[in-house]
């Protein structure tokens, strides 16, 4: 029922905004009463971030086989903001999150100990453990600590509007410039 409500509620998202979907829009989308909506998800603000949850698990396993393709740690961290950040790009429930009408919903979720670093631990821990076990990674970061600040870049670069965006090739020199030397051994 978690997922129905989920696939309703991300329909309502795309169709009508987040800031304007009711609980009884995703009870109507759902086929349900609002009563079984409210059993699952406390308020709008909680459906948000379950489909946001949902959809990154989603694409952690994709990203990490990805990202696992490249042979350096230094390419991987690169190569796996790429895919994350296009990722974001083209999600359209992302996108109304990061450029609607909500920045405040969008902060709660997206900022400091939240669900965006939460999950961006989870796809990065076994990348970053393994290149510090390598000695690629510096030994003495904080793995909780380098997937915060990940998050942060993540967030920031798929928050850009399209017109503010760099080009994937301007992006990684930026990052093999500026990221990269803060992780390596």
């Amino acid at each position: 029922m978690q997922a129905q409500l989920l696939d309703a509620a991300e329909e309502c998202f795309e169709r009508f905004g987040i800031a304007k979907t009711t609980m009884e829009d995703v009870a109507k989308a759902g086929g349900v009463s609002r009563a079984t909506v409210y059993r699952y998800f406390a308020d709008r603000e909680a459906l948000v971030l379950a489909s946001i949850t949902r959809r990154a698990r989603l694409n952690i396993p994709r990203a990490q086989a990805h990202i696992r393709r490249f042979p350096s740690f230094g390419e991987k961290l690169v190569e796996g903001l790429i895919y994350n950040v296009d990722r974001g790009h083209k999600d359209p429930v992302v996108q109304l999150l990061v450029t609607g009408d909500q920045p405040g919903l969008a902060a709660r979720i997206l900022g400091g100990e939240g669900v965006s670093h939460q999950l961006t631990y989870e796809l990065w821990e076994p990348i970053l453990q393994a290149a510090q076990q390598n000695g690629e990674m510096r030994a003495e970061l904080d793995l909780h600590e380098a997937a915060r600040w990940l998050a942060r870049i993540t967030t920031m670069m798929v928050s850009q509007e399209e017109g503010m965006r760099l080009a994937p090739d301007e992006l990684r020199r930026e990052l093999r410039t500026f990221l990269v030397p803060a992780f390596l051994a």
